[in-house]
């Protein structure tokens, strides 16, 4: 997987790291799979970059990579919570789920941000799209804590549909500040099936 990743982004192995590697359902009659993996060569500002694989061949000896996406949330450190896994929709519509997690710290602002991404991912037309996804982001300043903010979210909360994918939910805490008070709430957000993704209601 590390030298298919190191080939398609004309790079170095020892540049990519393999974040997590999943499989088909059982129900699916494919023998591809699907890999996590990490660009950090310094070639985009510095910063690394993410990327979801879907690989032909054997799981765990692919032959080629068949589809790739770039995800939005990328480890600059040690990789953290990085999920890979496959999930189902309906009774006949599949995705790879994502969670990734990075950190960073703002010196202008004095204070440490970190973002936990959750998303949702599937073929369409030969390419890997996105069908649902959630960023969410905490920061805490070291200097000012009115300046503290804070959403977590859960793992999405997929209900299948028979034939069509029917909905995602997740449930997420938050806490902002009213002075130098924490000020938390429990909001629920909710995405129903539009043709081709979710879309929030």
């Amino acid at each position: 997987m590390v030298r298919l990743a190191a080939e398609a982004f004309s790079g170095n192995a020892k540049d990519i790291a393999l974040l997590a590697v999943a499989n088909p359902l059982d129900r699916e009659s494919s023998e591809g799979s699907a890999a996590l993996v990490r660009l950090d060569d310094g070639r985009d500002g510095g910063l690394p970059t993410c990327y979801l694989l879907e690989l032909q061949g054997k799981p765990y000896s692919p032959g080629r990579i068949a589809a790739q996406q770039r995800m939005s949330v990328c480890p600059a450190g040690a990789p953290k919570g990085a999920q890979l896994s496959r999930v189902a929709l309906s009774g006949r519509h599949e995705a790879w789920q994502v969670r990734l997690e990075s950190a960073r710290y703002d010196s202008k602002a004095g204070g440490g941000e970190t973002a936990a991404f959750w998303g949702l991912f599937a073929r369409q037309g030969g390419d890997l799209r996105s069908l649902w996804e959630r960023t969410s982001t905490t920061f805490k300043s070291k200097g000012d804590v009115a300046l503290n903010q804070s959403e977590v979210c859960g793992a999405p909360q997929i209900v299948a549909g028979s034939q069509e994918p029917d909905s995602v939910t997740v449930v997420c805490d938050t806490e902002t500040m009213a002075g130098k008070l924490p000020k938390r709430a429990r909001l629920t957000f909710k995405s129903s099936w539009a043709g081709d993704r979710y879309i929030q209601n």
